[in-house]
C-alpha cells in the first residue's frame, strides 16, 4: 500500500537563550574557583578515567558551568557534607570552600532572576511506545497494544522515555509504525452508523461472525435475569424501614440493588400478597410465597443466609420453568426433511413465541397413573435419535416432579396458577445457543446464536421477554441495534442463503437432504427472482399433498419473504451508510490529530478516500480501512506539537494554545489523548483559566485512566516498569515466583501510587505508608490471610506491618529486581533507595570492581561481611559509605523479597547497620525513621522534580529551581498531598507556554514520506 501524502513539520533545535553572563561571576569563576578545582579537584577529576566519571576542568566559563549545573549543584551538595576531597587526602581551605559553594548557588541565584518561568525547549517529539499504546486504547475502544514488537524507547537524563531528548525517529522505526497502521487498519470494522474497532482483525467471515455475537452476549449476559436478585431486592423492599430506608421505593431499590426497575414490580406483585389473598392460591405461585413469607426480617450477620433462600426461591422457580415450558416441532411436509430451513424456522418461532406460556400437558393428574415411557410425539420434528433422548430425560424430569401433579378436580384453576406464573417468570429471557438438535442442549455446545441448522450456518433472534421485562427503552434501542450490525457485518442471511442454495435447496426438488439447485442464469442467487423462485416451488410441494401440515406454506412464505426483505434493507443501508462512514472517519482524524482538522486537512482525507476508490479501485470497506493508516501515519497523530496561539504576541515566550494544554495536561495525567471534556474546554478557549484548569486537573486525577500515568511515571520513576519481563529469578532454587506472583509484584507498586494519588492522600505514606494492596498470589507470598478468589482480586492490607510490608520500601518488586539471584544485594537495594527515592546522584562505580559472591549458599562469609572487605577498598568507601546501610538493614528479606530470618547457606540474619550519620537503625523501621529524621526533605524534592520533569518531557533546566521551591512550599503548607505538586505544575508557566520558533538555521525541517 502507498500513502501518496507528504507531511513537512518542524523539528526545532533552539538552544538555549542564555543572556550576558554577569562579569562578577565571570571574575569569581576565574579569580576563585577555576584555581580552587586546579588545587582540590583536579587530581582526580580529570585525564580520560576521571573520579565518578566527572572532569572539573572542562568548565571553561560560567555559561559551561550552568549548562551541566545539576552536576555543579551535586559539587556543592558533596562541599557542603564535607565528603570532598576524601580521605586520605588533606581537607582544603575552610574559606576557599565556602566561596565556591557562594559562588555555585549565586549562579543559581543569577539564572532564577534572568530565567525564572523559562518554557524551554520542548522538541516536538513522536509518541512513546506507551503513548502510543494508551492513545490507540482510548482512539480506538480496543487494548490493541500494537508496539509489543517495537525497541525500547530510550530515557532521557531524567530516567523517562516521554521527552524530546530521547524520543526520536528512524527509517527503521517508521516501518514498524506502518506495520502496526496497518495491524490496526485490519481491525476497523464498519457499521451502520460509522466506524468501530475489534479486539481481532476483522479480515475473515469467522472473525466477522465472532465480533458482533460477542457483543450481543456481552449485553445479554450483563443484563439482571437471576431471579434470586428479585428476591433479594423485594426482600429488602419489604423491610426498608428496618433496614433505615423507610422512603425508599421499587425504584430506588431496584437501582441500589442493580435490577431492573421494570421487572421488580411484576415479581414484588406476584409474591407479596396479603395473607388472606394467599390462602386461595394453589400450584407454583402457593408455594413461592410460602417460601417467600419464610424469609426472616432483617438481622446481624444474615445476608448469606437470606442470600440462600433467595436462591432456593430461584432454583424453584427454573426448575418449574424447565418442566413446564412449551415444546413444539417443525411443520411435516412429506419429501422435505424435518430440518429444512423454511419449516425449522417456523419451530424457532413458535418457541420464541411462548418463552411466557406454560404447557398444559405437562401437568399430570393425581388420579393418573405415571407413565411407563416417555411421551415421543411431544418431540416430534426433532432427529430421531435426539428426539428419543431428550424426552428420555426430559419426561422422566417432569413425570417424577410432584409439584407438577394436580388434583383432577381442580386442574382448570392449577392449570391458570401455572399460567400466571409462567407469564412473570419465562422459561429463558433470551436464547445463547442452540445445537443442532435443539431444543435439546446436551450436544453442541458452543453455537452462540445459532439457528441451529445441521451443517450449514444460520443464526436466529430469540429475546422477546428479555426486551419485554427487564430492558428500558433505551436498552431495548441498544439490543436492536447490535442485532441490526450483527446482520451488516456479518451479512449473514445472504451468506447463509447461498450456503443453503448449494448445499440444500436441492431437497425441494427431490435431489435429497444435502443437495443443490442449478446455479441461475441472468442473475445472481441473492436476486428476487431467484428467492421467490424457491419459495413458489416450496409451496408447491407444500400443496402436493393435503396429508401435509396445513401451517407449511405460511411457514415458507414467511421464509422466503423475510430472506428477501433483509436482503433489499441491507443493500440500501449500505449505500446510506457510505456518507457516515465518511463523517466517521473524518470525525476519526479529528480525535487522533487531538484538535479539529483544518479544511485542506478535512479535504485531503476524503480526496485520499476517493482516489482509493476510483484510482486504485478499492472498495469502500477497503478504502476506509487505508484512509485509517494514512491518519494513524501523519505526523499530527504521531508526533506531539504544542501548538501556541495564533493571535498571541511575538515573543520569545508564547502562551500555548487550548489544544496544547489539553494534551499536554491529557499526556501528563493519562499517557494518552484528551477526553471529550477536555476537548470541549480547549474549543471553548477557557482551559487557559486556572479555575477551569484546576477543575479538569482534579477530576482527572479521580478518573480510573489515572492507573496509565501510576504505571507509567512511578515504573519509569523507581525504575520498576520492566519487571513484567523479568527473568533474573533462579526458578528451581524459588519454585514460588511464578509468572503470575511476577506480574503481582509488579502491580502493587502501581496500584498503591494510583490509590494514593486518586485519593489525594500524602506523599510521605509513600514511604511511612503502613499498607499495601495485595491479590491471592502475592498475600500467600508475603504469608498474609488467604485472599478467596483469582488473582485479580485485590484488598488493601492495613496492618500491613504486622508482615513487614507497607508503603513502596518493602514491595518485593523492588527488593527482587535489586536482587542478582541467588543472592540478596544490599549495595543494589541500598543505591536504589538514595537514588531513586531520595534524589542522590552518585558516580557509576570505577571500572573495576571488586566481585561478591553470586550464590549466598556457597559463600564462606555472610554477605554483611563480604561487603566489608569490599568496602575496604578506598576506591570503593567512599560512594559505599552513602547507601550501603540502606541496603544492609533489608536483609530481612530473601531474593524475592520474601521475609527470612535465616540467609540461603542458614546462617542467621543480621538487619542492623550504621547510617551516614552515625546513628544505628535496623529493619524496614530503621531506613523509614532514618529518612524522617534527616533525609524527608530529599524525598519531596526529589519526587517534586521527578513529576516535573515527567510533565515537561524535557530534563530539568537551571530555571526550573524556582519552580522545584514553589512546588515545596506549597507541599508543605498543604499536608505533602500529592494534588498540591501537580497543580502547582499544571498552573506554572513552563507548563503552560513554550519558546517561539525563530526563524534562524537552528530550526531543522524535516520530511515524512511514506511509502
Amino acid at each position: 500500500m502507498r500513502i501518496p501524502v507528504r507531511y513537512v513539520f518542524l523539528v526545532l533545535a533552539a538552544p538555549y537563550a542564555f543572556g550576558a553572563t554577569s562579569p562578577i561571576l565571570e571574575r569569581q569563576f576565574t579569580q576563585t574557583v577555576q584555581p580552587y578545582i586546579a588545587k582540590n579537584c583536579a587530581g582526580c577529576h580529570s585525564g580520560k578515567t576521571p573520579a565518578g566519571s566527572l572532569d572539573m576542568t572542562v568548565y571553561t566559563s560560567v555559561d559551561a558551568v550552568v549548562r551541566d549545573y545539576s552536576r555543579w549543584a551535586t559539587v556543592h551538595n558533596r562541599l557542603v557534607a564535607g565528603e570532598m576531597p576524601p580521605k586520605p587526602f588533606p581537607p582544603a581551605p575552610v574559606e576557599a570552600t565556602r566561596k565556591v559553594q557562594d559562588w555555585i548557588l549565586a549562579v543559581r541565584a543569577e539564572e532564577f532572576r534572568k530565567h525564572a518561568g523559562d518554557p524551554g525547549a520542548v522538541l516536538a517529539r513522536r509518541l512513546s511506545n506507551a503513548e502510543y499504546n494508551y492513545t490507540i486504547r482510548d482512539l480506538t475502544g480496543v487494548d490493541l497494544r500494537p508496539t509489543r514488537e517495537f525497541p525500547v524507547d530510550p530515557a532521557n537524563l531524567a530516567g523517562f522515555d516521554n521527552s524530546g531528548e530521547s524520543l526520536t525517529m528512524s527509517s527503521a522505526l517508521l516501518k514498524k509504525y506502518l506495520q502496526a497502521a496497518r495491524g490496526i487498519g485490519d481491525h476497523m470494522v464498519l457499521t451502520p452508523e460509522g466506524i468501530d474497532f475489534a479486539p481481532y482483525p476483522m479480515l475473515s467471515e469467522t472473525d466477522r461472525d465472532k465480533h458482533p455475537i460477542q457483543r450481543i452476549i456481552k449485553f445479554y449476559e450483563s443484563q439482571p435475569t437471576d431471579f434470586a436478585d428479585y428476591f433479594e431486592a423485594a426482600w429488602r423492599y419489604k423491610y426498608r424501614a428496618k433496614l433505615g430506608k423507610p422512603t425508599a421505593t421499587l425504584a430506588s431499590v431496584a437501582a441500589e440493588s442493580k435490577v431492573s426497575a421494570k421487572y421488580l414490580p411484576m415479581v414484588w406483585q406476584l409474591i407479596e400478597v396479603p395473607t388472606e389473598k394467599a390462602k386461595t392460591e394453589v400450584g407454583p405461585i402457593a408455594k413461592l410465597q410460602t417460601m417467600w413469607r419464610s424469609l426472616p426480617a432483617p438481622a446481624p450477620n444474615q445476608a448469606e443466609a437470606i442470600r440462600a433462600k433467595c436462591v432456593e426461591m430461584r432454583d424453584f422457580v427454573v426448575k418449574i420453568r424447565s418442566h413446564t415450558a412449551m415444546q413444539f416441532s417443525a411443520p411435516l411436509v412429506r419429501g422435505l426433511p424435518a430440518g429444512s430451513q423454511p419449516l425449522l424456522n417456523w419451530k424457532l418461532r413458535d418457541f420464541s413465541l411462548h418463552r411466557r406460556d406454560s404447557d398444559p400437558a405437562a401437568l399430570r393428574n393425581d388420579s393418573d397413573p405415571i407413565p411407563v415411557a416417555p411421551t415421543i410425539p411431544r418431540f416430534a420434528g426433532l432427529h430421531a435419535e435426539a428426539a428419543t433422548r431428550w424426552a428420555a430425560v426430559t419426561e422422566k424430569a417432569r413425570q417424577g416432579d410432584p409439584d407438577l401433579v394436580v388434583p383432577a378436580a381442580q386442574r382448570p384453576r392449577y392449570q391458570a396458577s401455572f399460567a400466571r406464573f409462567a407469564h412473570v417468570f419465562p422459561d429463558a429471557f433470551f436464547v445463547r445457543e442452540r445445537g443442532r438438535f435443539f431444543p435439546d442442549d446436551t450436544q453442541d455446545k458452543g453455537r452462540l446464536l445459532s439457528a441451529g441448522y445441521h451443517s450449514v450456518m444460520g443464526f436466529y433472534r430469540d429475546d422477546a421477554p428479555l426486551m419485554d421485562l427487564i430492558l428500558d427503552d433505551k436498552d431495548r434501542r441498544k439490543l436492536n441495534s447490535l442485532w441490526v450490525e450483527f446482520e451488516y457485518i456479518a451479512d449473514f442471511t445472504s451468506r447463509t442463503f447461498i450456503q443453503y442454495f448449494f448445499n440444500q435447496s436441492g431437497e425441494v426438488l427431490g435431489k435429497g437432504a444435502e443437495s443443490a439447485s442449478d446455479r441461475p442464469v441472468g442473475h445472481e442467487v441473492k436476486d428476487s427472482s431467484v428467492i421467490f423462485g424457491l419459495r413458489d416451488a416450496y409451496l408447491a410441494k407444500a400443496a402436493a399433498d393435503p396429508k401435509n401440515d396445513p401451517i407449511a406454506p405460511q411457514a415458507i412464505r414467511e421464509h422466503f419473504e423475510g430472506i428477501n426483505a433483509t436482503l433489499r434493507s441491507l443493500e440500501k443501508l449500505r449505500v446510506d451508510a457510505e456518507g457516515r462512514h465518511k463523517e466517521a472517519l473524518l470525525n476519526f482524524a479529528a480525535r487522533a490529530y487531538r484538535r479539529p482538522l483544518s479544511k485542506s486537512e478535512h479535504d485531503d482525507i476524503l480526496a485520499y478516500y476517493s482516489k482509493m476508490r476510483a484510482k486504485d479501485a478499492l472498495s469502500h470497506e477497503e478504502a476506509m480501512r487505508d484512509s485509517i493508516v494514512s491518519v494513524l501515519m501523519s505526523p499530527h497523530y504521531l508526533y506531539r506539537f504544542d501548538l501556541v496561539e495564533a493571535r498571541s504576541s511575538n515573543t520569545a515566550v508564547r502562551p500555548l494554545s487550548g489544544y496544547a494544554i489539553a494534551s499536554r495536561l491529557s499526556y501528563f495525567l493519562w499517557s494518552s489523548m484528551p477526553d471529550t471534556e477536555l476537548l470541549r474546554h480547549a474549543a471553548a478557549g477557557d482551559l487557559q483559566r486556572p479555575e477551569v484548569l484546576l477543575a479538569q486537573t482534579r477530576r482527572m486525577l479521580k478518573d480510573e485512566k489515572l492507573r496509565d500515568f501510576a504505571t507509567e511515571f512511578t515504573g519509569n520513576w523507581l525504575d520498576f516498569r520492566r519487571f513484567e519481563n523479568y527473568n533474573s529469578v533462579d526458578r528451581v532454587r524459588f519454585p514460588s515466583f511464578t509468572n503470575e506472583l511476577r506480574e503481582a509484584m509488579f502491580q502493587e507498586p502501581i496500584r498503591f501510587m494510583q490509590d494514593l494519588i486518586m485519593n489525594n492522600r500524602s506523599i510521605l505514606d509513600a514511604v511511612y505508608g503502613k499498607h499495601t494492596f495485595v491479590n491471592p498470589v502475592l498475600a500467600k507470598h508475603y504469608g498474609m490471610p488467604e485472599i478467596k478468589g483469582d488473582n485479580s482480586k485485590w484488598v488493601r492490607v492495613d496492618d500491613a506491618g504486622s508482615y513487614q510490608r507497607g508503603g513502596l520500601l518493602p514491595m518485593a518488586v523492588f527488593l527482587t529486581a535489586s536482587s542478582p539471584g541467588l543472592r540478596t544485594s544490599p549495595v543494589k537495594r541500598g543505591y536504589w533507595i538514595v537514588h531513586r527515592l531520595l534524589g542522590e546522584t552518585i558516580p557509576p562505580p570505577p571500572p573495576v570492581v571488586p566481585e561478591l559472591p553470586q550464590d549466598e549458599s556457597k559463600s564462606d562469609l555472610p554477605l554483611r561481611e563480604a561487603l566489608a572487605q569490599h568496602r575496604a577498598n578506598a576506591v570503593c568507601a567512599a560512594c559505599h559509605a552513602r547507601f550501603d546501610a540502606f541496603g544492609l538493614v533489608l536483609e530481612g528479606y530473601g531474593p524475592t523479597g520474601e521475609t527470612r530470618v535465616q540467609d540461603m547457606a542458614g546462617r542467621p540474619v543480621d538487619n542492623s547497620a550504621s547510617f551516614p550519620d552515625g546513628s544505628q537503625g535496623g529493619g524496614i523501621g530503621g531506613v523509614q525513621n532514618f529518612i524522617r529524621d534527616h533525609r524527608q526533605k530529599d524525598f519531596a524534592d526529589g519526587l517534586a522534580r521527578k513529576l516535573l520533569a515527567y510533565s515537561l518531557n524535557r530534563s530539568l533546566q537551571l530555571s526550573d529551581e524556582a519552580l522545584v521551591d514553589r512546588i515545596g512550599v506549597r507541599l508543605a503548607a498543604n499536608g505533602n498531598r500529592f494534588n498540591s505538586l501537580v497543580e502547582v505544575i499544571v498552573t506554572s508557566p513552563q507548563f503552560l507556554n513554550r519558546r517561539s520558533s525563530p526563524a534562524s538555521p537552528n530550526a531543522v525541517q524535516a520530511k515524512l514520506e511514506i511509502q
